[in-house]
């Protein structure tokens, strides 16, 4: 067993002490900037540059599941998560960079600032709704991020685990609600380069532990040969629920935010093209971190995987490198985490209160209501930590299964389908999250078939069957109306 608070130094501390502070600074700083408009507030008033792009589309994609749950996967599973879940979200990655992303801020009206508001323009007020709302459950993966975080914390100082995470919480809290978008850009570009020589820097403590990664693949397979092969030993049902997850990237309602944020769809092509690759050596380290925690401290993996891939941390990086590192894993969860809040107060107050219950508030009554449901949702997520105790291997896999489920075939089919109708996108979103709970909660994945998969296929056929049964009304509807105008 490594005590890791015997291997934490001051150093480490002062590196952890200032990140926090540099973090709340820039909220400060900024908070003057974003509250001129919700337009600033959210999507930076459209004005990144290639640069700060980068910064928060990966700080945002890159999350501590990347890190601690990357490497829980890597000791429970083995290489096998890089080919069907890894490899494949890169693939998956490169539509989103090059042509979706571009073609969302390129062509949408100036209205648009939100996916709801997106789903609204492509069908209708009431598709928006149930967007805005089907958005609010995920922010339980939130909670997922803060346990990741906060067990780390715990870890090094001995603070008492659920206070270390309200801490992390009400810290992604405060920055969010003081600063948006403009706050997040900034701390994210810093949180970009900790994550990037952090992420280095394991990967030669590794190599040289090992004196190469064929050593390492060695040990792991002589413990565990599946955890060498391709499937490593998981049945075809469960690998397709993790490739149909990889495909949730395209419902991210943060993408859509940071989309709607670039100065430019060339400057969105060219930072995006970017993140795509440094995501993929991000998380494949990360793996080899938890392969690493296997074989090094095998009790330990298998009583408690992340304790496990902190001990390889502490153990092949020095005094200060830690630090570094365990900021680097602050930085994912609070970039993402501040993100989703982001995300969810707009929900709550832009696409529901404004656009369903006030519609006469103004656009600083806008600012404030979401600044006062980011404290909601910012509070709830603390409480929820109590969901994820044993791990965060799963959070992408439920919450990732959710969003292909509900959300995937609208927005895409939306953005290329010429038979789209309101009807298709309302009732598809419908339908399919009633039959994600049913499947899931009260038969439990009968025939051992996930949820996202059954899901994913019942939303196509649902949407494509609406679309076309109503689509000659529909545009019949809409020349009536244009030609009125």
């Amino acid at each position: 067993m490594v005590d890791i608070q015997s291997l934490w130094s001051g150093v480490d501390s002062a590196l952890i002490i200032l990140y926090f502070a540099g973090v709340i600074a820039v909220g400060i700083f900024m908070r003057g900037k974003a509250s001129t408009s919700m337009k600033s507030f959210f999507v930076a008033s459209r004005r990144l540059t290639i640069p700060i792009l980068i910064g928060v589309g990966a700080a945002s994609w890159e999350d501590s599941w990347s890190i601690v749950g990357a490497a829980e996967c890597g000791t429970t599973m083995g290489v096998c998560i890089l080919f069907f879940y890894l490899i494949p979200t890169t693939i998956m990655k490169l539509p989103v960079a090059l042509w979706i992303g571009p073609r969302v801020r390129a062509r949408f009206p100036d209205w648009v600032v939100t996916m709801p508001d997106l789903m609204h323009y492509m069908y209708d007020n009431k598709t928006r709704f149930v967007v805005a709302l089907g958005i609010l459950p995920q922010m339980f993966y939130d909670s997922a991020l803060l346990v990741a975080g906060g067990q780390v914390i715990a870890y090094v100082t001995g603070m008492n685990m659920w206070l270390a995470f309200a801490l992390l919480g009400v810290i992604c809290i405060v920055y969010t609600s003081l600063s948006g978008l403009w706050g997040l850009a900034f701390t994210d570009m810093i949180q970009f380069v900790i994550m990037t020589v952090a992420a280095g820097l394991l990967c030669l403590g590794i190599y040289k532990y090992y004196g190469g990664f064929g050593e390492l693949f060695a040990q792991t397979e002589a413990i565990n040969p599946d955890h060498v092969t391709i499937t490593g030993g998981n049945g075809a049902m469960e690998i397709a629920a993790w490739l149909v997850s990889a495909v949730a990237i395209y419902a991210n309602a943060q993408s859509y935010q940071r989309f709607e944020s670039a100065r430019s769809a060339a400057d969105l092509k060219v930072a995006y093209s970017f993140i795509v690759l440094f995501g993929q050596f991000f998380m494949t380290i990360n793996v080899f971190a938890g392969m690493a925690a296997l074989t090094m401290f095998p009790d330990l993996a298998a009583e408690s995987p992340s304790q496990a891939f902190w001990a390889v941390v502490f153990t092949t990086l020095p005094i200060g490198l830690r630090g570094l590192f365990v900021a680097s894993l602050l930085a994912a969860v609070m970039s993402t985490v501040s993100a989703d809040y982001l995300v969810g107060g707009a929900a709550i107050s832009h696409d529901i209160i404004k656009g369903f219950i006030n519609k006469k508030m103004t656009d600083k009554g806008d600012v404030l209501g979401t600044r006062i449901a980011i404290w909601a949702i910012g509070l709830a997520m603390i409480f929820c930590t109590y969901f994820w105790e044993g791990g965060i291997q799963k959070a992408w896999y439920y919450v990732g299964g959710f969003s292909v489920a509900a959300f995937i075939v609208p927005m895409l089919f939306g953005l290329y389908y010429k038979k789209r109708t309101p009807a298709g996108g309302f009732w598809s979103i419908v339908l399919t999250i009633i039959l994600y709970v049913v499947w899931e909660f009260f038969l439990q994945c009968p025939y051992a078939i996930p949820s996202s998969l059954i899901c994913f296929a019942f939303n196509t056929v649902v949407y494509l069957v609406v679309c076309n049964a109503t689509y000659g009304r529909y545009s019949q509807n809409k020349k009536s109306l244009d030609h009125d105008m």
